[in-house]
């Protein structure tokens, strides 16, 4: 029973670490956004924008550039994290969430998760394959105990 209750909270830990993500994007994309508007209000992508300024002489523009260069590479990563596990389907969710694991967001996450007691199907499916996950594990403990037991017994 702990294993599916422990498994069926998947389902709501997922959803809860899926909106810290999308506010983190969401921070990322404002925080590029107003030099952003200064390369369109110069004509210029966002990119050649900041190619400029690296190139312009200044140390302190070169670092600026370099700055919202790392921004943009972030904020396009929290972008490609988010639209995958958007679009994963409930049984693709554990390998798409392992894949684009962010610590930070997960850490974060867990201090505040309030577990939920979830009636929906993917909640039952992996309530299902939790209760089998830790049977086989009790299952093992079990046989490997036995046999513990029995080499004991036979010297």
């Amino acid at each position: 029973m702990a294993g599916a209750a422990g498994f069926a909270q998947f389902p709501a830990f997922y959803q809860q670490y899926l909106q810290r993500l999308g506010g983190r994007r969401d921070q990322a994309h404002l925080d590029i956004g107003q030099i952003l508007q200064d390369a369109q209000n110069l004509g210029q992508t966002l990119q050649a924008h900041l190619k400029e300024l690296m190139s312009s002489g200044t140390s302190q523009a070169r670092q600026a550039a370099e700055r919202e260069l790392e921004r943009v590479d972030n904020a396009e990563q929290l972008e490609t994290a988010y639209n995958a596990l958007v679009e994963a389907g409930p049984l693709q969710r554990p390998m798409v969430f392992a894949e684009y694991f962010d610590p930070f967001v997960a850490t974060e996450t867990a201090k505040i998760f309030q577990p939920s007691v979830p009636v929906t199907t993917e909640a039952l499916i992996y309530a299902g394959l939790g209760m089998l996950i830790a049977l086989a594990l009790l299952a093992g403990g079990e046989a490997g105990g036995r046999q513990l037991v029995s080499r004991v017994k036979g010297y």
